[in-house]
């Protein structure tokens, strides 16, 4: 009879008994879990919090003992069904579906059955932003990641996650529409930012795994709803590592903040590069950011390698300003942009073979076809970020006039692959496909070629109206912008050519 785990639930939310079933993505695997509604905070959880009631062993673990038994299969309904059993862990795997009962009712098994009234009406609207019947071309779980999945049941507890949940829901429909920035979700937005501030302000909220589930809400909602260009950030994902800052320990407190912590991560990397007010000790930046990627995988070793780009980069203008190497940046940069090239490589031979073995224990329908649709979106995905990671070097090498010609002619090879790329991913617009940006701006900076320029700033055209961002007339602006820092500040020779395909473009829409 061994001791099993039975949760850290507190005293009071224990006797509710109240529990819904969640698929969770763990570093470890993929697995059902049983989640209480307590949310495990110390010394105050949410729900006791809210209740005003006393709260008592939040957060202890507790175990019960129980004999050993092989998995069986049960019936449910006169139905027969397999017990699910773990699928090995894959990363293109964010979420895999439950059982056939629940095929039947869909997604609304996520929401608790306590919720009642406007609560109930927030979680049933949230769910139809990630549930499986959504179209991938509105479905922010896949695209944002799969913490989100657990969102609904957490609603009613914290009112800075409800307002952000409303804002971004709101914010989705208009998406969906293609109504940007309606006057009614810039006022939830406005009163989502409002509340939050006010939850930061409060010592007992601003702790909370909710209040930074809220963060992240909006750092979806501020790319809903339309941005100023294409690569201008929020300072929500700044915010959130403000809040694991302030707790003095990084480490998650459970797999949904694990889920939020890597979501938030992979923004952290690509924001700091261009956010000066991203600001990381190198304590944090390893817990944060360095120790969640395994070196084992290409992705991993990328991601890795992204992380780095800060401090090369900083070296590299060192270099163009004093004339010499004293820091041996050359090759080291050299070196990482060859590990990048191989590693893009393998990830280019997996796109080819894509493991469907989580979707196997699936029954046949719109779920499992769901899936197997997104381990294959998701390699996709994962090849074309590597390439964007492997241009940025290729950018700063071009700039050291390192290899020149050698690295101009990969330049427009990993170009001519986002456009292909891009080609693919079209019938996924415009959520299923918003990486593409990112995509499509680095290849703008790192291709001489002005025909691919061309195809490119064409492209960024579309996605612009895709999601509201601002005039068009800004979008050259903020290519070069984008250049000029990821070059280093040299100038390319086709500066002044872009300036009258431009004109072409404008004239032509």
């Amino acid at each position: 009879m061994p001791g099993v785990p039975s949760g850290r639930a507190c005293d009071a939310c224990r006797r509710q008994k109240k529990k819904v079933i969640l698929i969770l993505h763990h570093a470890d695997g993929i697995y059902i879990a049983s989640i209480d509604e307590c949310d495990e905070a110390q010394p105050t959880c949410g729900r006791c919090l809210r209740l005003k009631i006393g709260c008592q062993g939040s957060g202890k673990r507790r175990f019960k003992f129980q004999e050993e038994r092989p998995f069986e299969k049960r019936v449910i309904a006169g139905q027969q069904v397999k017990a699910l059993q773990t699928a090995p862990y894959s990363a293109s795997t964010h979420l895999i579906g439950t059982s056939r009962a629940h095929e039947k009712s869909g997604a609304c098994w996520l929401i608790p059955s306590d919720l009642t009234g406007s609560t109930k009406q927030l979680a049933s609207a949230f769910l139809q932003t990630i549930d499986y019947t959504t179209d991938f071309r509105w479905n922010i779980g896949w695209s944002f990641g799969p913490y989100l999945y657990e969102i609904p049941r957490r609603l009613g507890s914290n009112e800075a996650l409800d307002r952000a949940a409303e804002a971004l829901t709101s914010a989705h429909a208009d998406l969906c529409s293609r109504q940007h920035g309606k006057m009614h979700t810039l006022a939830k937005y406005t009163a989502a930012l409002r509340t939050l501030r006010a939850y930061l302000e409060d010592p007992v909220h601003a702790h909370q795994t909710n209040t930074f589930a809220a963060v992240m809400l909006l750092l979806i909602c501020h790319t809903m709803i339309g941005q100023r260009n294409s690569v201008e950030w929020s300072g929500h994902a700044n915010g959130a590592i403000q809040i694991l800052k302030a707790r003095r320990n990084l480490r998650p407190r459970d797999p949904f903040e694990a889920q939020m912590q890597l979501s938030l991560s992979g923004t952290v990397l690509f924001e700091n590069i261009f956010n000066k007010k991203m600001e990381l000790g190198q304590e944090e930046w390893e817990a944060l950011i360095i120790l969640k990627y395994d070196v084992n995988k290409p992705e991993g070793r990328l991601l890795l390698a992204l992380s780095r780009v800060k401090d090369v980069m900083s070296r590299a203008k060192l270099l163009l300003y004093t004339g010499t190497d004293t820091t041996g940046i050359l090759d080291e940069l050299w070196a990482l942009y060859i590990a990048c090239k191989l590693d893009v490589d393998q990830l280019k031979q997996a796109r080819m073979i894509t493991d469907l073995s989580a979707a196997q224990h699936i029954p046949p329908g719109p779920r499992r076809d769901w899936l197997v649709r997104l381990l294959t979106v998701y390699k996709d995905r994962l090849y074309g970020l590597g390439i964007v990671i492997t241009l940025i070097f290729n950018s700063m090498l071009q700039s050291l006039d390192l290899h020149t010609a050698s690295l101009q002619a990969d330049a427009y090879a990993f170009t001519e692959e986002i456009l292909l790329l891009n080609d693919e991913s079209e019938c996924l617009r415009p959520v299923g496909s918003g990486y593409m940006i990112l995509c499509l701006t680095v290849a703008w900076v790192a291709t001489t070629d002005l025909v691919q320029r061309e195809t490119l700033t064409r492209w960024l055209y579309e996605y612009q109206h895709d999601f509201n961002f601002s005039q068009s007339v800004s979008l050259l602006k903020d290519l070069k912008r984008n250049s000029d820092h990821l070059r280093l500040g040299v100038e390319t020779s086709l500066s002044n050519i872009v300036d009258s395909t431009w004109n072409e473009l404008t004239v032509g829409s």
